[in-house]
């Protein structure tokens, strides 16, 4: 796809019209780890991969609400899958916040997608002429099997002898791909660990996070709104919205189940009638609409400061933070509440229930969405004490 001016709604509709492939394929996702070559071009044909890319580089350029409602959409038929095309999409936005060179570099060809994994499990970066040679090794790195360009996270010094911490981007073939992605949750996200061996990255292809996350920090040559929003806050709230379509999907397709279903050793011939399934529904669908309200709230704070182009303060960017764990937690619980109601006919790998259910907890285990760090740090902040977190 080209730089087309396309609507939100067209993009949501495009997304609706893939989630009957997502929901066939889900289990290959499984089985495979990672989303499968059909679903990707459906994906890539209908624009979807190329949301945050910027227009002067054939992407769509699309606001977070756009993007958080096409990926929830998504989210319906495949966690995975929608969970994938957020991280294809989020480190597209980080690489904008790269050189006008490094971007035309890493945005050359139409087809070429990003991701990147930002915390190593072991890392070693020594300077060369012109860059840094780095070693190491990167769990989690979402995408990488879709992906062209890898960014990878490491400490390091800056050419004036600053003490930094950087993302390094290399391309996909410099990288060893290992096979270690056996999981029970987010299975089809190709989240493998990704390892270099002394492989050279020129300098000015190194992110350096302090300058970045800086509050007045704005990318070289790019002035629309998505690109001064503030990055960590945005990356989280556009991710999570994933779920919200799995919280979604697991609702519709348990009140799909309902007619002719009794409840087992009960007098109820249909589960519809009993009144502990009129609770869990409505308990259930009162999460997933909390949840929307405090990803709206998150999006809506951080596009109305970039429309006005106001700097958002480090309270906003933990809020906006809050809120996207908040997001999750809440989607999770609705869709653990649907798990219960679903009996024992939602342990089967058949039903999408139980994948929900899985793709929920694997999202909510993620460092930078796990509750009760991000309370925490939401607290310090409500009562003016410092940080405990660089990532704002």
């Amino acid at each position: 796809m080209g730089a087309e001016n396309i609507s939100a709604e067209e993009l949501v509709e495009r997304a609706a019209k893939i989630v009957p492939l997502l929901r066939e394929n889900a289990m290959e996702a499984e089985r495979r780890g990672m989303v499968p070559d059909s679903s990707m071009v459906a994906l890539r044909e209908a624009g979807l991969l190329d949301m945050f890319k910027p227009r002067s580089h054939g992407g769509l350029e699309v606001s977070l609400r756009t993007s958080v409602a096409v990926q929830a959409e998504l989210g319906r038929g495949c966690g995975s899958t929608a969970w994938v095309v957020s991280q294809l999409n989020g480190n597209a936005l980080i690489a904008c916040m790269a050189s006008a060179e490094v971007r035309t570099e890493l945005f050359a060809r139409h087809d070429t997608y990003l991701t990147g994994a930002l915390a190593p499990a072991s890392a070693m970066v020594q300077p060369a002429p012109g860059g840094y040679l780095i070693s190491g090794l990167w769990p989690f790195c979402s995408g990488c099997r879709h992906a062209s360009w890898i960014g990878v996270g490491a400490p390091f010094e800056t050419a004036d002898g600053q003490a930094d911490y950087g993302l390094f981007y290399l391309p996909a073939t410099d990288l060893e791909i290992v096979d270690d992605w056996h999981v029970s949750g987010l299975a089809g996200t190709c989240s493998n660990s990704v390892r270099a061996a002394e492989a050279f990255v020129p300098r000015s292809r190194v992110l350096e996070f302090a300058r970045v996350l800086d509050e007045t920090f704005l990318p070289d040559g790019l002035d629309g709104p998505l690109y001064r929003m503030p990055l960590v806050a945005a990356m989280l709230l556009n991710a999570v919205s994933s779920c919200l379509g799995m919280a979604q999907g697991a609702i519709e397709e348990f009140t799909s189940r309902l007619p002719g279903r009794g409840i087992a050793y009960t007098t109820y011939p249909d589960r519809a009638d009993a009144p502990m399934t009129h609770l869990q529904v409505a308990e259930a669908t009162l999460k997933l609409d909390a949840a929307r309200l405090f990803l709206q709230r998150g999006v809506d704070d951080l596009e109305t400061h970039a429309a006005r182009h106001e700097i958002v303060h480090q309270h906003g960017r933990i809020r906006g933070r809050m809120d996207a764990a908040q997001t999750a937690a809440l989607c999770r619980e609705a869709i653990e509440i649907i798990f219960d109601a679903s009996g024992g006919g939602s342990l089967a790998l058949s039903n999408p229930i139980q994948r929900f259910a899985r793709d929920a907890r694997a999202l909510c285990q993620h460092a930078a969405l796990s509750i009760r760090p991000i309370t925490e740090t939401y607290g310090r902040s409500l009562l003016d004490l410092p940080t405990n977190t660089p990532f704002v």
